[in-house]
């Protein structure tokens, strides 16, 4: 029994650690969520509500948690993309030194293995609800990574480096997992959503035409200009105000974009 209860504690504790390190934070991964849930439509939300018993903000945070657990340990690698000649691929054939530990796969990488899912979703009726719920909670989390910077790796410049804040030496990758948390303290998802989220039908329709590729490969001047403003050694506090509010504007930007798109997947798959 003290051995089932001691791996329990530590299950717990990998689980909770890895709110906060992998992603956009959980609360930003909550706040994606929360923007597709308020563009559902309302048969999308009724089976969304049927398949998970909860919204998709519910469950945003869930893959995070679930890379742990054996039977899910091998979509680790589906978090981020990598970027090599133009071409997408597994971030690690990158150069990151991320460590996965897993057999590396052609298509271990967050766009194909979104993609296949959102293939496989087109026969919903014909799959086990359990299945159904899987997909919908791993679509939920690989929009939000696609949509991160620190998710990104570009093959000519890495993402493995370290910035400073305020002194603190902090990882390039974690600075961006935790941008909601940053430039949006105390502001709840509701309260982000009445203050970002005023795109117009055309806007929404705009944003979210194209395929899930072409959606990534139009941010992918956004992580540039990131990358740009926080180089090798550079102290966020040490940016302009108008470059801090720069990296600001990105990140909410993104976060709104990825509710956006996240809601268009569901409504087109439940239509």
């Amino acid at each position: 029994m003290r051995g089932a209860v001691k791996i329990l504690v530590v299950a717990l504790v990998a689980l909770l650690s890895a709110q906060s390190v992998y992603g956009w934070d959980a609360k930003g991964h909550t706040t994606i969520g929360h923007i597709a849930d308020r563009n559902l439509t309302p048969k999308a939300r009724k089976m969304v509500s049927r398949y998970l018993g909860h919204s998709l903000a519910y469950y945003a945070s869930w893959m995070d948690q679930v890379r742990y657990v054996d039977a899910y340990h091998h979509t680790a690698r589906w978090h981020s993309v990598g970027v090599k000649d133009n071409t997408l691929m597994p971030s690690d054939l990158t150069g990151s030194k991320a460590f996965y530990g897993t057999p590396l796969q052609n298509d271990d990488y967050g766009i194909v293995r979104l993609e296949q899912i959102m293939e496989q979703m087109k026969g919903y009726r014909n799959l086990s609800d359990s299945t159904v719920a899987v997909n919908l909670k791993c679509m939920i989390h690989l929009v939000g990574d696609m949509h991160c910077p620190g998710h990104t790796f570009f093959a000519d410049q890495s993402m493995q480096y370290y910035i400073k804040d305020g002194g603190k030496r902090v990882h390039y990758h974690n600075f961006f997992d935790a941008a909601y948390a940053r430039f949006n303290k105390g502001v709840s998802p509701v309260r982000f959503f009445d203050t970002n989220c005023r795109l117009s039908k055309a806007e929404v329709e705009l944003l979210c035409g194209g395929s899930v590729e072409e959606w990534i490969r139009s941010n992918f001047p956004q992580y540039r200009e990131c990358y740009k403003l926080l180089p090798k050694g550079r102290d966020f506090r040490e940016l302009s105000d108008a470059e801090q509010k720069r990296v600001g504007e990105i990140t909410d930007r993104l976060h709104v974009e990825a509710g956006y798109r996240l809601a268009h997947i569901v409504n087109e798959i439940f239509r």
